[in-house]
């Protein structure tokens, strides 16, 4: 099973809009956003994505009812969840973790710092970087393999747009 991660969007519409258009050509079956959406409007967007999504509150976040009101899904950070038989804890920052919340768990996704990051081991930490490009310049995401438990990090901003066929 493979999932798309993204984070640190921070209402740049154009990446966003480049991160869904990348995550629908992917056979994913979620979607997850280690928070930072900033406003309720971008959140918006990320909606086209066609796998399930869900993600957690980031501190710049402040718009929470708005938030919600586009989608359910969002969580208060960390957030632990079992996919494909995986336990995965979800956060914003990794200061928000303690070292017994990490006992037992096989991935933590990450973000605040908007540096694409990977640490293989158990647990495997995943920081997919900023989708929003705002402070390096590059649109970073991940794809996280779950039954490797490996993931791989994607720069948009290298991929050349899909082009409609009007044919």
């Amino acid at each position: 099973m493979k999932v798309g991660i993204l984070a640190d969007t921070h209402d740049n519409i154009h990446a966003i809009k480049a991160a869904v258009s990348f995550f629908n050509t992917q056979d994913l079956k979620y979607v997850i956003h280690a928070g930072d959406y900033v406003a309720p409007f971008s959140l918006k967007e990320l909606m086209n994505v066609r796998a399930k999504f869900f993600g957690v509150f980031g501190n710049n976040d402040g718009e929470r009812m708005g938030l919600l009101a586009v989608c359910k899904n969002l969580h208060e950070p960390p957030y632990d969840l079992i996919l494909d038989g995986k336990h995965i804890i979800v956060t914003h920052m990794l200061e928000s973790l303690s070292k017994r919340s990490i006992m037992n768990t096989d991935i933590i996704i990450y973000a605040h710092t908007h540096m694409p990051e990977i640490k293989p081991g158990i647990p495997l930490y995943l920081n997919p970087g900023e989708c929003g490009g705002w402070l390096n310049g590059k649109n970073t995401v991940a794809i996280l393999d779950l039954q490797a438990i490996q993931a791989d990090i994607i720069d948009l901003s290298a991929i050349p747009p899909i082009k409609a066929d009007r044919g």
